[in-house]
């Protein structure tokens, strides 16, 4: 099973990777889907492939609590 979770790179950035569940965050990614960045201050900190995103959804691709509250906003 694949799931959409969020990744660590630097103290306050954060990818958006499709992942084997069975991996660890920073295992093996299949695909990168976005990036969010919470040191920056206006309203486009963030960046969604959401075609890349629904893509993954589709075909079964389960999205962490983070990320489901995350895109929720």
């Amino acid at each position: 099973m694949v799931v959409i979770r969020l990744s660590k790179k630097k103290k306050n950035f954060f990818f958006i990777n499709s992942i084997y569940k069975k991996n660890s965050v920073y295992g093996k990614i299949l695909k990168r889907i976005g990036f969010y960045d919470s040191l920056i201050n206006y309203s486009k900190n963030y960046f969604v492939n959401y075609k890349i995103l629904f893509f993954y959804i589709k075909n079964g691709a389960k999205l962490s609590k983070r990320v489901y509250y995350f895109l929720k906003k």
